[in-house]
């Protein structure tokens, strides 16, 4: 799919996609859970990382920046959908010191060590190359959380869903986690599982050999 007509899919459903974060017992109840548990385990993750500074990639509609805006952390959310980039700017409003958001797409990032903690959740779903992206976060950042789909009834059906407008869908098993991070230059810390919503992977820079 061209780059500019899934920016189009993703700015004409802006909307939706930021009303799943409406409310966390209505998005329980509708099965949407796994939305607010992986947020959880990305906020844990920066706070036990101590991280002062955050990379959010396709942030969205900013749904990461309160919980870790809370937290004293710097946020810069990167999104190259028009809309979401309007909602993410209403959310950093709030946190005009601690939040930050630029209209780009993944492949736009290019910073070095900038940050403590690059996320990427909802994203890994719809990129054709996992590598490139998990290679980029893991230059502009020493540790990465990203989500994944498993494979599965519900990713068959979103596989039909968003086929008909033309947005491929991927799905990602555990055991794939170590190759996908040595081929970004990578290891895997920590996978928590999301039930039958896939998983939600911690990945870290290789230690450097001592001696």
């Amino acid at each position: 799919m061209p780059e500019r007509e899934f920016e189009t899919y993703f700015h004409r459903r802006a909307g939706r996609f930021a009303a799943f974060y409406s409310s966390e017992p209505v998005a329980r109840i509708l099965g949407r859970g796994p939305l607010f548990d992986r947020l959880e385990l990305a906020v844990d993750t920066a706070r036990s990382l101590a991280a002062t500074r955050v990379l959010d990639v396709g942030c969205g509609s900013g749904p990461l920046f309160a919980p870790l805006a809370a937290q004293g952390i710097h946020v810069t959310g990167i999104d190259p959908a028009d809309a979401m980039v309007a909602l993410a700017r209403e959310q950093a409003a709030v946190f005009p010191s601690l939040v930050e958001v630029e209209q780009r797409g993944w492949e736009a990032i290019e910073e070095v060590d900038a940050y403590d903690l690059a996320v990427a959740l909802g994203v890994f779903d719809y990129v054709e190359d996992p590598v490139a992206l998990l290679t980029r976060m893991g230059r502009a950042a020493p540790h990465v959380v990203g989500s994944f789909p498993a494979p599965g009834l519900r990713l068959l059906l979103r596989k039909v869903r968003y086929g008909a407008r033309g947005v491929g869908v991927h799905g990602y098993r555990a055991s794939g986690f170590d190759r996908l991070a040595a081929g970004s230059g990578l290891e895997v810390a920590e996978i928590h599982p999301l039930g039958r919503a896939g998983f939600v992977a911690h990945f870290r820079r290789k230690a450097e050999p001592t001696g």
